[in-house]
């Protein structure tokens, strides 16, 4: 049991210390799995009745796995996702853009002054 803690604790202190690698190499596990689930259920499927035998076997593997691994994660996973949004760092767009946003408006707000100033001068 501490060794699954320990594990989980220092998947969680890699994943801050990686907080942009981590989402990436965890989603190519996720597409490189993929397709080796779906082609290893295809192939499970074409020898059902050659493997029958295992049945049991691999149904109390699959409980096992689900009750063992998926279960106790599933909370760290929660609050892994849940720390990270909460973390993360502002998105400020970089000096110049803001400079180039703030002279953009400075024109936009000249330009409907103008307006303003000619519609009133006709009046």
């Amino acid at each position: 049991m501490a060794g699954i803690i320990a594990a989980v604790v220092g998947v969680i202190v890699l994943a801050w210390f990686l907080r942009r690698l981590f989402p990436a190499l965890f989603a190519a596990v996720f597409v490189l799995a993929a397709p080796v689930w779906l082609v290893g259920g295809f192939l499970v499927d074409l020898l059902r009745r050659p493997l029958a035998f295992l049945r049991p076997l691999g149904v109390g593997l699959a409980r096992l796995v689900g009750f063992v691994l998926v279960l106790p994660l599933l909370p760290f996973i929660f609050a892994w996702s849940f720390l990270a949004e909460l973390f993360r760092p502002s998105r400020q767009p970089p000096a110049p853009v803001q400079t180039a946003a703030r002279r953009t408006a400075d024109v936009i707000d000249l330009a409907a002054f103008r307006q303003r100033r000619k519609e009133n001068i006709k009046q």
